[in-house]
């Protein structure tokens, strides 16, 4: 397949990107894990960090939501909700678009509720019109 970070045709074992992209993205987590360990860095935030060693913020997000780098310790970092942007400190959604996916999910399933309650109706009214010349 195609790396989707550098576009080169690589054969896919386990990664989803090429192995030179796999070693770029080691140093980087390593540029990144060496910066957030220094004290007097704790308060620097995603796009601080980002700014001093180069790497995107998507990354360091990525690097943050795989459990690579912990913010545990800084307290200033944040990173964006995937759906709205709002800053979180864990998860990927933000309490307010987790609660509007919740609410999409139980109208989802009123209406799919909604429609087998429907189909069987159909189905009880052709099976009593089958019925209906028989002597009971």
């Amino acid at each position: 397949m195609n790396c989707p970070r550098c576009k080169k045709l690589f054969h896919k074992v386990r990664q989803n990107v090429c192995p030179d992209c796999v070693k770029e993205i080691d140093r980087e987590y390593e540029k990144c894990y060496k910066f957030m360990r220094k004290k007097e860095n704790r308060a620097c935030n995603v796009h601080d960090l980002s700014e001093a060693t180069g790497v995107s913020v998507n990354q360091i997000t990525m690097f943050i939501l795989e459990g690579r780098l912990s913010i545990d310790n800084n307290p200033n970092m944040s990173y964006p909700c995937r759906s709205c942007g709002e800053p979180l400190r864990a998860g990927s959604l933000c309490a307010h678009c987790t609660s509007n996916l919740k609410k999409i999910a139980s109208y989802m399933k009123e209406d799919e509720q909604k429609r087998r309650e429907e189909k069987a109706q159909e189905k009880r009214e052709r099976s009593a019109l089958y019925r209906s010349g028989r002597d009971e």
